[in-house]
């Protein structure tokens, strides 16, 4: 049986899409949480994405700490390819929602940013992440 995504809903890799920026990300993450310790052409045929989009998105969200990875352990010559696995969902939901926070701030001030005058009241945005 191959490994693949061709089951998930599409209203779920639209929302994890908008999150991550882009569709592609999206796919990524949702195949790193059904098939960890995936290497790059796993994740390539599973969601059928080029291998190099692939590598250039995984990269990024290497980057951002979205997904985490670790040398393949086998014996032989030869570059031992990365197998990667995507953060657990609420790690995911605090990092995206600092972000989102950060720039709700931003909106929040774009007054006394571009005047360079104190505005009188300042809002602060906060968001609260509650599990049940």
């Amino acid at each position: 049986m191959s490994k693949t995504i061709e089951s998930v809903e599409k209203t779920l890799i639209a929302n994890v899409s908008s999150l991550l920026s882009s569709e592609v990300r999206a796919k990524i993450y949702i195949f790193l949480r059904i098939y960890p310790e995936s290497t790059v052409d796993e994740i390539a045929k599973g969601t059928g994405i080029y291998p190099s989009t692939i590598r250039e998105s995984i990269f990024e969200m290497y980057n951002e700490e979205y997904v985490i990875r670790k040398k393949m352990d086998r014996d032989g010559l030869g570059k031992k390819p990365y197998l990667y696995s995507a953060i657990a969902p609420l790690e995911l939901v605090k990092l995206i929602s600092e972000s989102i926070k950060e720039k709700l701030n931003d909106l929040v001030s774009v007054d006394e940013k571009v005047s360079g005058k104190p505005v009188e009241s300042t809002l602060k945005v906060a968001i609260k992440i509650e599990s049940h």
